[in-house]
Formats: C-alpha cells, structure tokens, sequence
C-alpha cells in the first residue's frame, strides 16, 4: 500500500528542521494535500498551518493536561477527599515521570478518532519509538495491570464495610478509577492502527557518520527489539551515499535506504516520502513450524532466545521484545534460530 491509502504516517528524524520538512513535503503529494498533521513533538516544530499544511493541532503539554484534569476532577472528587487533597492546585504538581510519554499517547488516540487520513511529526526517534511502543501496549497493559487491581480494591472495600461504618469513613468505588467506554474504544483502535501487520506508516531519518555504520546498527538494534521496522529510511552525512549504495549485509533486501544528499531540496524530499513502503512483515510458514521476524541491527551474539509458554523473548543490547506465538505454534517448543540478512528464524518442533 502507498502513502496515499495509509490512515496514520508517523515521521520522526535526528534533525527536527529534516522531520518538518518530510511532513511539508508529504503535504504536496498528490492525493495527501490537506490531510491532518499532530505535532507530537513537544516543542511545537512545525510552523503555524498556512495554505500547504493542515493541522490537527500541536500537543502542548501543560494546557492538555489541564483539559484533562477537568474532565477527571469531578470523577476523583471521591479520591481527593479521602487523601485530603481537596485543595490541589495542578498547576504546582512537581513534573512526574512519564506523565508527558503518556499524555503524548492520549492526545494521539484522541486525534485518531476524529481524523484519518493523519499525519503525526514525532519527536526525536528514541522518544519517538518509546512513546509508539506505548501507544501500541498502553491497553493491553490497563487490561493485565489496571483491571485486576481495581477488582482487588472492590473486594477490599467490600470486606471493610463494617470498618467503615465505624470510623465513618467513605471509601470511594474503583468505578471512577475506571477507563470510559469512549477513552477504552480509542486506545483500542491506536493500538489496532499501530499493529506489525497495520497498514501504518513510518518513515525515519538518520544520521549516519560512520561508513562502518557501528552506531547505525546499535539504533536498528534497538528499533528491532521495540518490534518496529521503517517503512522507509533515509540517511544523511558523511557515509549516507555510501551505505544507501552498499547496505550492511546485516540490513533487509526488502527495506530501501535513500541518501538524503540536500535536505533543502523539496522534489528529493517529496520522493522519498512517496516511495514505496517495506513490505517486511513476521511470516509464519505453518508446514515447515518456522516464524520468520524482520530483527534488522541485532547481532548474533548479543542476541538471546528464550520461550515462556506461549511467548517468545528476545534479550540484546539491554532491550527485550516478546513475540506471542500464533495459535498453530502455542503448543510446540522452539528448536532454533537463525540470524541472517535482517531476518530472524525460529524453529519450531
């Protein structure tokens, strides 16, 4: 599928003017002028829309955080008094860890729900693949953490009634804690948009000083193990031209490499947005039992296999990544792996 039949185009690039001018130039493709663009940058890259660049608007962190805490306020008022936080003054909340990562995520699945097709301008790709990495686990992890942990309060708060008569007491219900059914619904379709087999798009910029291509291939690495693969990936610096023209044997045939040789030259930038994306995907061979996984970077030695029941973890360079087997290998222990040209292989008996 091409660019134009894609729902969601994330981009993300080392130089932000580069991730500004990629997005600029995807709005001059036939057939995507006027499409919604997110700004889930942080730090408001992209220029106030004019007549090229239509807008579903910048993420701005304190001001959606406050509409959020609107919309919560009256449904923990429960809560607060129970803490004795009835005067909380948000505004003078400390930053708290994570916080930002998954207000980036809510205003993601809020955008998707109103607009497609939508272009998304990421931050920087390592904040950029943490935060995709989240948008695509967010539910499943509010549904395996959350949810048991709501229904333990419940049960709790059931067996303390008594006690609660006693020291009059007033224990809130775990319902307000609990997802809406319209908040549930759009993180469920942002996670089902972002899926490895998802028709979504993401095109990727880097940098690439080194015709060894030793850091390029520690960031593949790394991108490999969040279980995300490039539909398109552009390099720029001094070995760009090089190793667009002889790619690491470590690199899959089917992932084109383009070197972005002029970054302020539109047409350049235009066609590389517009080509064809990767057609890698995991492969199941059900006949011969081999799961074949895209892992492009990850290094043979580094790398370490393990099964969990029905689960698939592969540990390197400090990164882990599970892989739920499909039903038809659920039953069957993995026999063995083979690491070559980007793809792993693992075997099954």
């Amino acid at each position: 599928m091409d660019l134009l039949g894609s729902d969601l185009h994330c981009v993300s690039a080392d130089l932000p003017s580069l991730a500004c001018a990629l997005v600029e130039a995807e709005q001059r493709l036939p057939g995507r002028a006027g499409a919604a663009v997110l700004d889930l940058s942080g730090e408001q890259w992209l220029a106030p829309p004019s007549g090229a660049t239509a807008a579903a608007g910048a993420y701005t962190a304190v001001p959606y955080a406050m509409q959020l805490w609107q919309q919560l306020e009256p449904r923990l008022e429960a809560w607060l008094q129970l803490l004795q936080l009835q005067q909380l003054e948000p505004l003078l909340v400390p930053p708290l860890p994570g916080v930002d990562m998954l207000l980036r995520c809510l205003a993601l699945a809020e955008a998707l729900s109103e607009q497609r097709p939508l272009t998304v301008l990421l931050p920087a790709p390592g904040e950029a693949l943490a935060l995709l990495e989240l948008a695509r686990t967010g539910p499943a992890l509010v549904e395996s953490l959350l949810e048991p942990l709501l229904a333990w309060w419940d049960q709790t708060r059931q067996s303390l009634s008594s006690l609660e008569l006693m020291l009059r007491l007033k224990l809130p219900s775990s319902e307000s804690l609990r997802l809406d059914a319209s908040w549930r619904q759009r993180l469920k379709q942002m996670a089902a948009l972002l899926a490895p087999e998802a028709d979504w798009q993401f095109s990727l910029a880097l940098e690439c000083p080194d015709p060894q291509a030793r850091l390029l291939r520690q960031r593949f690495s790394a991108i490999s193990l969040r279980g995300f693969l490039p539909s398109r990936v552009g390099l720029h610096g001094a070995a760009a031209a090089l190793l667009a023209a002889q790619r690491p044997s470590w690199w899959p045939e089917e992932l084109t490499a383009t070197a972005l040789l002029n970054l302020s030259d539109p047409k350049a930038l235009e066609a590389f947005v517009a080509q064809e994306p990767c057609a890698a995907r995991p492969h199941l061979d059900t006949e011969a039992a081999v799961l074949r996984l895209p892992m492009p970077g990850v290094g043979k030695a580094q790398l370490d296999v393990q099964q969990i029941g029905a689960q698939i973890v592969l540990i390197s360079g400090g990164l882990r990544r599970l892989v739920a087997l499909p039903e038809r290998l659920q039953n069957q222990r993995c026999s063995g792996a083979r690491l070559e040209q980007g793809w792993l292989e693992l075997r099954f008996s």
